[in-house]
């Protein structure tokens, strides 16, 4: 999305979602046609995106935060271990996906395709919801998977009580080393993933047929 980003403007072009890194990187994703991503925007009404902002001073350490792209509302949430209220660098970053989503949705003919979004592409609105904060400086990746798990469930994030979070991470190391366990005896092998490897041609085009 960064990459995409740095050269979007608001009066892109539907050529400009067919070029390069943007065919690559983002039109699959809302076709279903990604390996990381294998069911359409158009079967669904939430995704769940996590977010790494930026550093300022190119360290490695940085914060991790959930957003939540409701396709009926037309809005992200977001989820924060460390903010219940919007900040620079945060909303920063978050309008990167609210102004170019709409964008993408729109070359995509979205609306002709999913039952309830309509046909009104404008910017998404952002906003921040209350969630248990951390109390450690590198919890906020666990935090991020346990926001994920209880929203896709129905659950209220706020039912998570931060002291807990070290069970979490003993659950989750758990359940890693089951699945690596299962790969082990099952035989299966995970295949290397290379940029082209979602595409049966390099140079297939995955843009409207109209255009």
């Amino acid at each position: 999305m960064a990459l995409v980003y740095k050269d979007f403007s608001e009066d892109a072009s539907d050529e400009f979602w067919c070029a390069g890194d943007n065919q690559l990187f983002l039109t699959p994703y809302v076709w279903g046609d990604s390996r990381r991503c294998g069911i359409a925007w158009t079967e669904v009404d939430k995704i769940f995106f996590l977010c790494r902002l930026p550093s300022e001073d190119d360290e490695a350490v940085t914060h991790f935060l959930l957003g939540v792209l409701d396709l009926n509302q037309k809005k992200i949430d977001v989820y924060d271990s460390i903010y219940s209220e919007p900040y620079e660098a945060g909303m920063n970053y978050m309008q990167m996906y609210a102004r170019m989503i709409p964008h993408l949705l729109k070359f995509s003919q979205f609306d002709k395709n999913h039952k309830s979004f309509g046909n009104v592409f404008n910017k998404f609105d952002i906003q921040w919801q209350r969630s248990p904060h951390q109390t450690e400086s590198t919890d906020c990746g666990a935090f991020l998977i346990k926001f994920a798990e209880l929203l896709m469930i129905g659950k209220d994030v706020q039912q998570f009580q931060p002291e807990d979070i070290k069970d979490f991470r003993k659950e989750l190391a758990a359940n890693l080393w089951a699945h690596g366990e299962w790969k082990r005896n099952s035989g299966y092998d995970t295949p290397p993933e290379n940029v082209g490897d979602d595409y049966e041609s390099e140079n297939e085009t995955f843009c409207p047929k109209e255009l």
